[in-house]
C-alpha cells in the first residue's frame, strides 16, 4: 500500500492489476462494467481503488465512494446512503415513486415501507440518471462489512450496468468474514507482492535501512504491502523492532495500537467517536465530542492514521485496521460512553440512534428499549425485516417489564415468520417466550399459530390457540394493536383451511367487535371468505381505491393482504405489479410465497396456463426450500388447475394426489376441496361427466353454496354441467338458483359470466338462446378467455341439439379458437368434436359416411363405450349402435378394433380432417 503522498500510479509490483483496472475503466465509461477486488487485509486493495479513482478522474468520470464500516453494519442502507448523498440533484429529478422509495429507505423522508425491489430499482435509476450526464464510477471499499440491504443494492446495480456508462468497483477481504460475492461480477484477486517487488518497495521508501534489514522485513511481511511499510517504519537501523514477531495483519494491528496509545487522550477520544460514528461525518463527531473544535485530531493526522478532507467535513481512517485498533484499544466503558454521546446527537435519525443507544446500555432501561423498538420499526418500514428482528430482540433484552419484553419478542417472532421467512429465528424467539412463567402475549400466540399452520399444516391447533387469545384481547374497549390484527389474520387463514361451521361461526361472531374494517384488513378477509356476496358496493369501491394506489404502496404486508382480498373479487390483475415487486425484492422471503400464490392465480384466471404452471413450480420449490409446506400445497393446486385446463390429465392427477396425501390427514379441508375442483375440471375436459360430477360434489352438494367455501363459487359451472350431462337436471337447476341467490354477479365480469352461464345451461330450451346471448353481452368478459370459451361451447351444444347447425358452428368455432389460443387442448378437442357433429367436417369423397356416423366412429376408435358416446353427443345408446352398424361396412371393416386404422387410412387417402 502506498503511503500518504505517494502517487497511486507509482505502485510497485502492480502493473498487471493496473492494466486490468485500466481495461475495466475503458469499458465502464462507455458501456458499463463491474469488478470486485479480493485479497487479504493490507494486501493493497485500497491502494488499487485509489489508483482506479485517479485514472477515472483523469478520463472524465465522476467518482462516488463509499466504504463498509464494521460498526455500522447493523444500520440498514448505511453504505447506500454514502453513495446516494452526493447525488441530491439527480435524486430530485427522479419520478415521484422511485424518489420516495429511496428517500424512505435512506431515512431522508417519511412514508410507507418501500419493497426491496422498489429500492433496488430506484437505486439503479438514480445512478443511471447520474451517468446520463457523464460516466460514473461507484467505488466501495470493505464490502465484507457492508450492511446487508446495501449489499443487495450494490449487487443489483453491478449486474445491470451494461449500456449505462456506469462502473461499479468494489473490494472485499478474503476469508469467511465476507461471504457476499455478487453473482456474475468478475473478480480480480490481489495477491501479495513477490519477493523482488517487496524489496523494491522497501528500497524506495526506506533507503536508509541496510539491505539485510530490508530482507528480514520482507521475509516477515510475506509480501503484504501494509505490513512491509509498517514493519520497516518501526525498525531501527540496528535492526531493533517494536514488538512484532510475524503474522502480517495481526502485527500491523499491534503496531497501530502502539501508535494510537502514544496519542493524547483527547485525540484518542475523537478517534473513538469517529470509529463508532462510522459515516465519517465530522459535524456529528464535533457535536458529540468537540464543541470547541477538532484541533485535537491533528496528532493523528500527522501520524497518517487519519485523513481529514480539505473542507473539514469528513474524516477517513487510513486503513480499516486503524479503526479496529482504535476500538480495540478502548475500554468497554469508553465505548459505551461514546455510543451514548453519539445517540444524543442523532435524535433525528431513529435507526442510528437506536443502534448507538442499544450499545450504550447494559442494564434494562425502558426509555432506551422504546427508542430501539422505534429503530426496529424504522428498519421494517425501510424494507429490512432482518434488521428489524435483530433490533426488536435487543429492545426486548433492554426492557425491564417482562410482559413488555415478551411483546417485543413476539413482534420479532411474527416478523421473522411472516415477512422475512426466518423460521429458525422465529422458533428460537418463541422458545424464549415459552420459557417465561408469565402469560404469553397475543403477538407470541399469533407467531406460534402461524408457524404451526404454515410449517405443519395444523390448522386445528392454530385455531384453538388463537380464538380464545383474540377473544380475551378484544373483550375490553381500547385500541386494536397490530398484534391483534396479525392474530385475527392468522385465525382467518386457519378457519378458512378448516372450513366447517364449528370453526367459522365463532369467527363470524367475533367480527362484531371489528366494525367498519379497512378493505385489506383481516376482518374484511374473513367476511368475504365467509360469503362472497357480503362484499358491499361501498367496500368494493374502497378496495378499488386501495388497489389503485398499490403500485405506490411500499408496505409489503399491505400489498399481500390487499391482494388476498382482491383474489376473491377478481382484482388480481391490478395488483400484479406490486406483487412482482415483493417477489423480486428478495428480502421479504416469507411474503414472497403468498405473492407467488397470487401471481399463479392471476395467470390461471387470465388463462395464461403455461405461466401459471411456472409460477406454481417456483412457489412449490421456494416453499419446500424454506420450510413452508402449506404454501407448497397451494402451489400444487394452481399446478393441478392449470394442467386440468390444458388437458394434462396425468399431471393434474399427480398434483391432486399430493394435495390429498398431505392435506387429508391434517384435516386441511379447503385444500382437499381444491384438489376435487381440479379433478372435476380435468374430467370435464375429456367428457368424463360421471367422474366430474363425483369430484364436483365433493366441493359442495348440489343446490347449496355454503359459507366459508369459496371453491363452491368457482366450481359452480363444473357441478352444473356434470349434473346436466349425467341426467340430474333438477339438481343442476337448484344449484344455478343457489348461485343466483348468492348475489355475486355484481362483483366482477367473471362472476357475472359464470352466473349467466349457470342460468343459461339450466334454462328451458325456449329461453336458453336468450340467456346465452345475455351472457355474451356482458362487458369485460374478454379478460376471462377460459370461461368465455366455455360459454361458446355450451351455447354451440345447445344450438346443435336444437338442429341449428349453422348457428352452432359459429359458437363452436369461437370456442375452439379460444381454447386453442390458450393451450386448453382437451377443451379444444371437445369443441372440435362438436363442430364435426354439425357436419362442418366431411368424410372423404370415397365414403358415404354421414357426419354423425363419422363422429360416432371417431369416438369409438378413441375408446369410448356406446353409452359414453351417447352421453357426449346427446344421443341414445341405441342410435349410437345403429350408426356403428352402418359405418362398419362403409369402412370395409367388421370389428370395432379396426376402426382406428380404417379412419387413419381414409384420412391419408383423402386429406380429410
Amino acid at each position: 500500500m502506498a503511503a500518504a503522498g505517494d502517487a497511486p500510479a507509482g505502485l510497485v509490483g502492480r502493473d498487471d492489476e493496473l492494466a486490468a483496472l485500466g481495461s475495466f475503466l475503458d469499458v465502464a465509461r462507455t458501456d458499463g462494467a463491474a469488478l470486485l477486488l479480493t485479497g487479504d487485509a493490507g494486501v493493497g486493495k485500497t491502494a488499487l481503488l485509489d489508483a482506479a479513482v485517479e485514472l477515472a478522474v483523469a478520463a472524465g468520470m465522476r467518482v462516488i465512494r463509499g466504504s463498509g464500516i464494521e460498526f455500522e453494519s447493523e444500520i440498514s442502507f448505511a453504505v447506500l446512503h454514502q453513495l446516494v448523498l452526493p447525488l441530491s440533484a439527480e435524486l430530485d429529478r427522479l419520478p415521484a415513486s422511485p424518489r420516495a422509495a429511496l428517500g424512505v429507505a435512506l431515512g431522508l423522508e417519511d412514508g410507507n415501507t418501500p419493497s426491496r425491489i422498489a429500492v433496488l430499482n430506484a437505486t439503479l435509476a438514480l445512478f443511471t440518471e447520474a451517468a446520463n450526464e457523464s460516466p460514473v464510477l461507484l467505488v466501495i471499499d470493505d464490502l465484507h462489512v457492508v450492511d446487508q440491504p446495501s449489499i443487495a443494492a450494490i449487487g443489483f446495480v453491478a449486474r445491470r450496468v451494461t449500456g449505462r456508462r456506469l462502473g461499479v468497483l468494489a473490494a472485499r477481504r478474503s476469508g469467511p468474514d465476507g461471504a457476499f460475492r455478487p453473482t456474475g461480477v468478475p473478480e480480480l484477486d490481489v495477491a501479495p507482492l513477490s519477493d523482488g517487488d517487496a524489496l523494491r518497495l522497501l528500497s524506495r521508501r526506506f533507503a536508509h535501512l541496510p539491505r539485510r534489514i530490508l530482507s528480514a522485513v520482507a521475509d516477515d511481511a510475506q509480501g503484504n504491502p501494509l505490513a512491509l511499510l509498517e514493519f520497516a517504519g518501526s525498525t531501527e537501523v540496528s535492526g531493533d523492532r517494536a514488538g512484532w514477531t510475524g503474522g502480517p495483519a495481526r502485527d500491523v494491528n499491534a503496531l497501530f495500537g502502539d501508535r494510537i496509545r502514544q496519542l493524547p487522550g483527547r485525540t484518542r477520544d475523537l478517534l473513538l467517536l469517529s470509529a463508532l460514528e462510522g459515516s465519517g461525518d465530522l459535524s456529528i463527531v464535533q457535536s458529540a465530542g468537540a464543541p470547541g473544535g477538532l484541533e485535537e485530531l491533528a496528532p493523528a493526522e500527522r501520524d497518517h492514521l487519519v485523513m481529514v478532507a480539505e473542507d473539514d467535513r469528513t474524516i477517513r481512517f487510513r486503513h480499516p485496521l486503524v479503526r479496529s485498533a482504535v476500538v480495540d484499544g478502548s475500554t468497554a466503558e469508553q465505548r459505551r460512553a461514546a455510543h451514548r454521546r453519539l445517540a444524543d446527537v442523532l435524535v433525528d435519525q431513529p435507526e442510528r440512534r437506536g443502534v448507538h443507544l442499544a450499545k450504550s446500555t447494559t442494564a434494562p432501561d425502558e426509555s432506551v428499549a422504546s427508542v430501539v423498538e422505534v429503530a426496529a420499526q424504522t428498519s421494517l418500514r425501510r424494507g429490512d425485516p432482518g434488521g428489524a428482528v435483530a433490533m426488536l430482540r435487543r429492545a426486548a433484552e433492554l426492557t425491564p417489564d417482562p410482559e413488555e419484553g415478551r411483546r417485543r419478542l413476539s413482534q420479532a417472532a411474527y416478523v421473522a415468520a411472516w415477512v422475512s421467512g426466518e423460521l429458525d429465528i422465529s422458533h428460537d424467539l418463541l422458545h424464549e417466550i415459552k420459557g417465561d412463567p408469565a402469560g404469553q402475549p397475543i403477538g407470541a400466540t399469533a407467531a406460534a399459530a402461524l408457524l404451526v399452520l404454515a410449517t405443519e399444516g395444523d390448522a386445528d391447533t392454530a385455531y384453538t390457540m388463537l380464538l380464545p387469545a383474540i377473544e380475551a384481547a378484544t373483550s375490553v374497549d381500547g385500541p386494536r394493536t397490530g398484534d391483534v390484527e396479525n392474530a385475527l389474520f392468522t385465525l382467518t387463514l386457519a378457519a378458512g383451511y378448516l372450513g366447517g361451521p364449528e370453526y367459522w361461526q365463532p369467527l363470524m361472531d367475533l367480527l362484531d367487535r371489528f366494525p367498519n374494517p379497512s378493505p385489506a384488513s383481516a376482518a374484511t378477509l374473513a367476511r368475504v371468505h365467509h360469503a362472497l356476496g357480503s362484499m358491499s358496493d361501498e367496500l368494493l369501491q374502497r378496495l378499488d381505491a386501495e388497489i389503485a394506489g398499490l403500485n405506490e404502496q411500499t408496505d409489503t404486508d399491505v400489498v399481500i393482504r390487499t391482494a388476498l382480498v382482491a383474489s376473491y373479487v377478481d382484482r388480481l390483475p391490478e395488483c400484479r405489479g406490486a406483487l412482482l415487486r415483493v417477489i423480486r425484492a428478495g428480502g421479504a422471503v416469507g411474503l414472497s410465497m403468498p405473492a407467488l400464490i397470487h401471481i399463479a392465480l392471476d395467470d390461471l384466471y387470465s388463462a395464461r396456463l403455461g405461466a401459471a404452471s411456472d409460477a406454481a413450480a417456483e412457489l412449490i420449490a421456494l416453499s419446500n426450500d424454506t420450510g413452508y409446506p402449506l404454501w407448497a400445497q397451494v402451489g400444487h393446486y394452481s399446478a393441478a388447475m392449470a394442467a386440468a385446463e390444458r388437458g394434462d390429465l396425468d399431471e393434474c392427477i399427480e398434483h391432486c394426489g399430493r394435495i390429498w396425501d398431505w392435506s387429508g390427514p391434517r384435516r386441511v379441508h379447503r385444500l382437499v376441496k381444491c384438489a376435487h375442483l381440479a379433478r372435476a375440471r380435468a374430467a370435464l375436459g375429456v367428457a368424463d361427466f360421471d367422474t366430474a360430477f363425483r369430484h364436483a360434489s365433493e366441493v359442495c352438494a348440489p343446490g347449496e353454496l355454503p359459507p366459508f367455501n369459496p371453491e363452491a363459487v368457482w366450481a359452480a359451472t363444473d357441478l352444473i354441467e356434470a349434473a346436466i350431462r349425467t341426467g340430474r337436471l333438477e339438481e343442476a337447476r337448484a344449484h344455478a338458483a343457489a348461485f343466483r341467490a348468492a348475489g355475486v354477479e355484481r362483483i366482477s365480469s367473471r362472476l357475472a359470466l359464470i352466473s349467466a352461464l349457470c342460468t343459461a345451461m339450466t334454462s328451458e330450451p325456449g329461453e336458453a338462446i336468450q340467456r346465452f346471448d345475455d351472457a355474451l353481452a356482458i362487458s369485460g368478459i374478454e379478460a376471462w378467455p377460459f370461461e368465455l370459451g366455455r360459454v361458446h361451447l355450451a351455447y354451440g351444444e345447445v344450438l346443435r341439439r336444437q338442429g341449428r347447425s349453422r348457428d352452432a358452428r359459429v359458437q363452436l368455432e369461437s370456442a375452439r379458437n379460444l381454447f386453442a389460443d390458450i393451450g386448453a387442448r382437451s377443451w379444444e378437442s371437445r369443441s372440435a368434436a362438436e363442430l364435426r357433429a354439425t357436419g362442418m367436417t366431411r368424410a372423404s369423397s370415397g365414403s358415404d359416411l354421414t357426419p354423425q356416423e363419422l363422429e360416432v366412429a371417431r369416438l369409438a376408435a378413441g375408446g369410448l363405450s356406446n353409452p359414453q358416446i351417447a352421453e357426449r353427443l346427446f344421443l341414445s345408446p341405441r342410435t349410437v349402435s345403429s350408426h356403428l352398424y352402418r359405418a362398419f361396412p362403409k369402412l370395409g371393416i367388421t370389428s370395432r378394433a379396426a376402426l382406428r386404422d380404417a379412419l387413419e387410412a381414409q384420412g391419408r387417402s383423402s386429406g380429410a380432417d
